[in-house]
């Protein structure tokens, strides 16, 4: 009896130790998802807080309203770009000729102590040099005023007389102020035309016609679909970019996979990656501190699958923050020469941390990234990751099985700059890759075995020394003094 009783205390003791052990990074099972829905006028392209306004009763029921955020030091922008997002700026949409002016119906009365500004534009061809440019604002009126409008006269400047436009462009900002609006209001667009008869019938310049945009993403992360509109707006038809798959361990699994988007002037292939975000900061990045942590952890671990085309990599890292300073890292990382699994396997890469600090760190933030051999562009069609259960763990990782084989030294570390590299299969490529996930350093190598490499100037106290040879790729961190 007392044997039994043992074993389940043992059993016990194990479970608690176990569930201690380990920190869930927030969401890093990909089982919490946002979808939402924006409404977008067509042939519009959008940037920060833009809705329907459907509040006008008389003419064109719909409109496009354009709100500030004081506290979120948000700015709002529509341009008309017709059907794709713009390569350059000479042109969104056809029009009939060269107007000579331009009538906006509005209604600022929420716009509060801010201006918004337009920008129309007149061009021909691809000539870049425009036949109308022109920039004019639009006041905030008392609250509670009724609709307003403003007809302004447009000043032909291109150096050859009488040229007939065939596209334009119109630019709305809800501010003409810079970075941070003056105040939190908002003022709504209903109809743009051109009193002397010019006409753009497929432009949508009365915001009549919406159309919808389906965004799906893992709370709690920040994408790089994120980082793409939030440069370039949003535009009808543009959907999910950070995938969700039921091919999972347990609920979801995230897919990492690159994504074409349509641009006027071709295709712009986004490489995909993902940084877990800050409640607080409207962004994530590999610097900016993200969840709390409460132990000095030893590992970073999760669980990936998949294929990768050849020259691709998949990269996920970890960086721990005391307040504010980093102060630790770890990163796995494989490229397209050692096999990918197929089914779910353990990944775990031990965390390094800057020479003398012996503390509990406080907060991190973690990152993953599919891209090219190269760390800085999108990977191939056809490279697919699934990642799932990503955690922190307080125990060492063992030896990565892909890097068994390969006997490999990296000596002094801590360097104090110069470090050397020593291998006994022949070493290919050397590569150094900083906390932010930025290759600071690449080298192609004629298979050597030794190879003698210098940290760049200015780096900072943690680095990730990629070795890659045939058939193998192994990861080292190295602290500097």
């Amino acid at each position: 009896m007392n044997r039994i009783l043992s074993i389940i205390l043992v059993a016990l003791l194990s479970s608690f130790t176990q569930l201690h052990a380990q920190q869930t990074i927030v969401n890093g099972g990909f089982n919490s998802w946002n979808q939402t829905q924006f409404k977008v006028p067509n042939k519009w392209m959008v940037i920060g807080n833009v809705s329907l306004d459907s509040s006008k009763t008389a003419g064109n029921a719909r409109g496009i309203k354009l709100s500030n955020s004081l506290s979120n030091k948000t700015i709002s922008y529509a341009l008309e770009v017709g059907a794709a997002y713009p390569g350059v700026l000479n042109g969104g949409y056809p029009i009939s000729g060269t107007p000579g002016s331009i009538k906006i119906n509005y209604n600022s009365s929420n716009l509060g102590s801010d201006t918004a500004v337009v920008i129309v534009g007149f061009t021909k061809g691809v000539d870049p040099m425009p036949m109308v440019l022109q920039q004019f604002y639009l006041v905030a009126d008392a609250t509670g005023s009724a609709d307003n409008s403003i007809t302004v006269p447009l000043t032909y400047i291109h150096t050859i007389p009488g040229l007939v436009a065939d596209s334009a462009f119109i630019y709305i900002a809800s501010s003409i102020a810079s970075g941070t609006p003056n105040s939190s209001g908002s003022i709504s667009i209903f109809n743009i035309s051109f009193p002397d008869g010019k006409t753009a019938a497929t432009a949508n310049l009365d915001f009549e016609s919406w159309g919808g945009l389906s965004v799906l993403k893992p709370s709690s992360w920040y994408t790089s679909l994120d980082a793409y509109e939030e440069k370039v707006g949003k535009i009808a038809g543009l959907q999910q970019f950070a995938l969700q798959s039921t091919s999972a361990r347990t609920g979801y699994s995230l897919i990492l996979k690159q994504r074409p988007v349509v641009m006027q002037s071709g295709t712009e292939i986004l490489p995909s990656w993902l940084i877990s975000q800050n409640p607080s900061y409207t962004v994530g990045a590999m610097d900016l501190p993200s969840f709390a942590v409460t132990n000095r952890y030893a590992s970073l671990r999760g669980y990936w699958k998949g294929s990768l085309s050849t020259g691709d990599r998949v990269t996920v890292m970890v960086n721990f923050f005391d307040a504010d300073t980093l102060v630790g890292s770890a990163m796995f990382s494989q490229n397209s020469t050692a096999s990918v699994p197929t089914n779910y396997s353990l990944f775990a890469e031990n965390i390094i941390w800057i020479p003398g600090y012996a503390s509990t760190p406080t907060k991190a933030t973690v990152g993953a990234f599919l891209t090219d051999s190269t760390f800085q562009l999108a990977s191939a069609a056809t490279s697919l990751i699934y990642l799932e259960d990503l955690s922190l763990d307080i125990n060492s990782a063992r030896v990565n099985p892909v890097q068994s084989n390969v006997g490999l030294t990296l000596f002094p570390n801590p360097t104090d700059g110069n470090f050397t590299i020593r291998a006994t299969q022949q070493i290919k490529r050397v590569s150094m890759i900083n906390t932010l996930g930025q290759v600071v350093y690449q080298t192609e190598v004629d298979g050597l075995n030794e190879v003698h490499c210098s940290i760049p100037t200015g780096e900072s106290k943690l680095l990730w020394v990629v070795i890659e040879g045939d058939g193998y790729v192994i990861t080292k961190g190295i602290s500097i003094k």
